[in-house]
């Protein structure tokens, strides 16, 4: 259905093979060809991120991590099963179909290669490279700034595999050992946006069926460039915070730095980039990383009388 949804929408429009010339909204210097295009959009979609402030995470002390065993090559086959066949591919060019059909063969060898990974906290280099194609946002006005453009990752395929993993082992781990808020709902195993809802309107029937007829007031927050400005530091604090065994952590601050990206714009592939900001989007782990972020501003809001907060990703509801 969405599908089809998609497809009657867009029916009408001509597909546009080219972006237009973009410019600089900080100093109206426009690009027209796409080696000036592809650095204007890396400033846009990698900033500089600013630094935080870590005074209150400094000297913690965290106890009581959750061990993981090693990983099984029953997880590795599922991982590669689960993948869609006919996906676009990263720099390593391999589909996902290839792997479908050598599963049998390569499942007792990557087991191995992703163990080994765990156990030194290392993610290969090769695994943190990727292509950033440029699509545009829907409905923008003005297709001439950069922040009209999304960036879409597509990342080399065996190592979506070990994220695949990696991210399952974590869902585990928040379900099982109630490591999030039970109102952060997105990105989590059968939680919708329905659940999401119910919540809000339940609250809000609550307060007006008091005897006292009390008022709801909803506060909307979409964190602008959500994924791009996460402070490393202090996501692997929250990691531990919440009590995600060392190794995993180890794993997943390399995985997070010395990545490099090459952009894909109007069939140009730049140079390489390295990016080393945020949490990179496209890729399965990234999702319920952020849910590891953001989770304090719930648990905070939580804390107040009268007051529920509701996350889904990125975008959190506050409901007093």
């Amino acid at each position: 259905m969405w599908r089809l949804a998609r497809w009657a929408r867009k029916r009408g429009e001509k597909a546009v093979a080219t972006t237009p010339t973009l410019r600089n909204p900080r100093t109206g210097e426009t690009f027209s060809e796409p080696e000036g295009k592809s650095e204007l959009l890396k400033g846009t979609f990698f900033p500089t991120l600013p630094e935080a402030d870590l005074q209150d995470i400094r000297g913690t002390a965290y106890n009581d991590q959750i061990e993981l065993p090693l990983i099984t090559e029953r997880e590795v086959h599922q991982a590669i099963l689960e993948t869609p066949p006919m996906k676009s591919t990263g720099p390593d060019g391999i589909i996902n179909k290839i792997l479908h059909l050598a599963s049998q063969q390569i499942t007792p060898h990557l087991t191995r290669v992703f163990n080994q990974s765990l156990l030194l906290g290392y993610c290969p280099s090769h695994f943190r490279e990727s292509l950033t194609v440029v699509l545009r946002k829907p409905g923008k006005d003005d297709y001439t700034i950069p922040k009209a453009y999304r960036p879409i990752a597509l990342w080399n395929t065996i190592g979506k595999i070990i994220d695949a993993i990696i991210a399952r082992r974590l869902s585990y781990l928040v379900e099982t050992h109630q490591l999030l808020p039970q109102t952060h709902i997105g990105g989590r195993k059968a939680r919708s946006t329905e659940h999401a809802i119910h919540v809000i309107t339940e609250k809000i029937y609550e307060a007006w069926n008091k005897p006292s007829g009390q008022a709801a007031s909803l506060l909307l927050l979409d964190v602008s460039g959500a994924f791009d400005n996460v402070s490393h530091e202090r996501f692997l604090h929250n990691l531990r915070k919440r009590r995600v065994d060392e190794k995993t952590v180890k794993w997943i601050a390399s995985f997070l730095t010395n990545r490099r990206t090459n952009i894909i714009v109007d069939r140009y592939k730049s140079k390489e980039y390295k990016t080393a900001t945020g949490i990179p989007q496209g890729s399965p782990l990234s999702p319920i990383l952020y849910l590891f972020y953001n989770a304090d501003l719930i648990e905070t809001c939580n804390r107040q009388p009268n007051t529920t907060a509701t996350g889904y990703i990125d975008d959190v509801a506050i409901l007093r």
